[in-house]
């Protein structure tokens, strides 16, 4: 039986962008790929022709295009319709495995648009969306493998700037659909999180658990990081959770500048994942470069982390604030999270000698974390810093005796 035809799907708004569309196809075909383009224009007539027309893909939701077209529930409807409509469509052809990979071509709504449609496909599937960067779209991504390419210029008319982009784009997925299929993992996986404060802890986590046969997925603490970290817990993929870096909750609490993922904390303990909790970054605030502190923040401990980020020392009636909402987050497990807290210093500079050091400060978070956890979550205290090798060894030895009874 012969191999599927595949297809590479572009995906735009053919009433705006049907000439730079036309464009990349081009460039696909002459790559030796073929094409199958989606219109979700919501607009004025089509510039050139769909493959898969706005019709066809409104009525994968049940809309009727003309009701679409005059927005008669609005735009912003109009635009979900399409959106979804173009999921529909693409899930029937993934399934009859006709697709290699997929593009989107938008500014503000075709980003949109694209976005959506390209967070909801298969993880690995070659993803591209082409984008004039309207709005900081890192949010739009979910826990999907998106490439994201500016596209340096308006999208209203091919120019020199324009063409390259979209050719560079076009060899970028030929690159990515002729590739072969890796070959799956044996080995179990343990998720680690990590910011650049508590990176060489992460780091000895990471030979540790290796050196005992596991692969190690470290994810970026903070942030869509934080979002994306605990999306991919829900999967089922790892057999253990290392959150050494729960610094969303400081950015939560106290108007950090780094988005805040509500579910932040729970999918481990939804799941009954092994886990190990330690206190990364919970004795500081994110805050901007240095000039946009405020008075009352310069006044307090803070360390100029790069020129993008400052960290501002969080007091101890604030640590005892961050330990109830922890408490909070952790208490929805039932047996399978454990606290590790290292009593000297839970950042980079939390240290005796560091520019943010206050004792004093992290021993109110321990108290009030051990009053409010419920009694099946043990907190084991260990004399050592948090980049200190010997906490790496306390935490690594706590998740793998649970990961080993939980498979007894």
């Amino acid at each position: 039986m012969s191999e599927p035809h595949k297809d590479i799907v572009i995906i735009g708004t053919l009433d705006t962008k049907g000439v730079e569309i036309s464009f990349l196809a081009s460039q696909l075909q002459s790559l030796n790929l073929t094409t199958k383009i989606i219109d979700v224009g919501i607009g004025s007539t089509p510039q050139i022709q769909a493959d898969i027309g706005r019709d066809v893909v409104a009525s994968k939701t049940a809309s009727d295009i003309a009701r679409i077209l005059i927005h008669t529930e609005g735009k912003l409807k109009a635009m979900d319709a399409m959106a979804r409509g173009a999921i529909g469509v693409l899930e029937e052809l993934i399934e009859s495995d006709e697709v290699s990979g997929v593009m989107a071509l938008g500014g503000g709504v075709g980003t949109w648009i694209g976005m959506k449609i390209l967070r909801s496909l298969p993880f690995g599937l070659p993803k591209i969306m082409i984008s004039t960067l309207p709005f900081d779209i890192r949010s739009s991504m979910g826990a999907k493998d998106i490439m994201i390419i500016p596209s340096v210029t308006d999208i209203l008319g091919l120019n020199p700037i324009l063409r390259k982009v979209l050719q560079n784009a076009a060899g970028a997925m030929v690159g990515m659909a002729q590739l072969s299929e890796l070959s799956a993992t044996s080995a179990q996986v343990v998720a680690v999180t990590a910011l650049g404060v508590t990176t060489p802890l992460a780091n000895s986590c990471k030979y540790i658990l290796e050196a005992e046969g596991y692969e190690v997925a470290t994810f970026h603490g903070v942030g869509v990081g934080g979002k994306i970290f605990e999306e991919w817990v829900q999967t089922g993929l790892f057999t253990g959770v290392l959150d050494l870096t729960p610094h969303d909750i400081n950015n939560f609490l106290f108007d950090g500048i780094t988005p805040f993922y509500s579910g932040r904390l729970e999918s481990a303990a939804d799941k009954n994942i092994p886990q190990v909790i330690a206190p990364g970054g919970l004795d500081f605030i994110s805050k901007g470069p240095l000039d946009t502190l405020s008075q009352e923040e310069r006044q307090r401990k803070h360390y100029q982390h790069s020129p993008m980020f400052t960290h501002v020392r969080v007091n101890s009636a604030e640590m005892e604030e961050v330990a109830r909402e922890l408490a909070i987050k952790l208490n929805r497990g039932s047996g399978t999270t454990q606290v590790a807290i290292p009593l000297r210093g839970f950042s980079f500079q939390g240290h005796a000698k560091g520019y943010l050091a206050d004792h004093q400060s992290d021993m109110s978070f321990v108290r009030v974390l051990k009053q409010k956890l419920q009694p099946v979550i043990p907190v084991v205290e260990v004399d050592a810093h948090i980049n200190d090798e010997s906490f790496a060894k306390v935490v690594c030895t706590l998740l793998l005796q649970m990961i080993n009874s939980n498979q007894t």
